[in-house]
């Protein structure tokens, strides 16, 4: 069973999640339902968090409606362009305003920097006044 809350692996027999303390559904604990009298184990209804559909800003073509959809289904992105590229064509543009209509409607992704990324400080720098080692002399070194 998997927390609806936060996701993380929960024993059945408990009430209340061990990581963040939400309540745990008990409707399909064990030996309830037909699963259990096959062997199986279920897990609540709800249980991985929800996926928000959004437009990423990467593999963006020109909007990122294809690829959010083909990230929050798992399909594959080329797939999803090709097929829409179609359906535009043999739909006389209809699925054409369909794409603008959703990339109205669907939210940006929101932006986060790389962790560790070429460019991006990993430390804060020191604050003016504080005492910093002077830079090695240029010519090499010196006894």
């Amino acid at each position: 069973m998997y927390c609806p809350s936060c996701g993380k692996p929960a024993d059945a027999s408990v009430k209340f999640c061990p990581s963040c303390g939400a309540q745990l559904s008990s409707r399909f604990a064990p030996g309830q339902g037909a699963g259990a009298a096959a062997g199986g184990a279920y897990a609540a209804p709800g249980a991985y968090p929800p996926r928000k559909l959004v437009r990423p800003h990467y593999p963006r073509m020109i909007a990122g409606v294809c690829s959010g959809f083909a990230l929050q289904f798992g399909w594959d992105v080329t797939l999803v362009r090709v097929i829409t590229a179609a359906l535009g064509v043999l739909t006389s543009g209809a699925v054409g305003l369909a794409y603008l209509v959703a990339w109205v409607i669907i939210p940006e992704a929101p932006y986060a920097l790389p962790a560790g990324a070429p460019g991006y400080p990993t430390a804060t720098p020191p604050t003016p006044g504080e005492a910093t080692a002077p830079p090695p002399p240029a010519g090499g070194t010196t006894v």
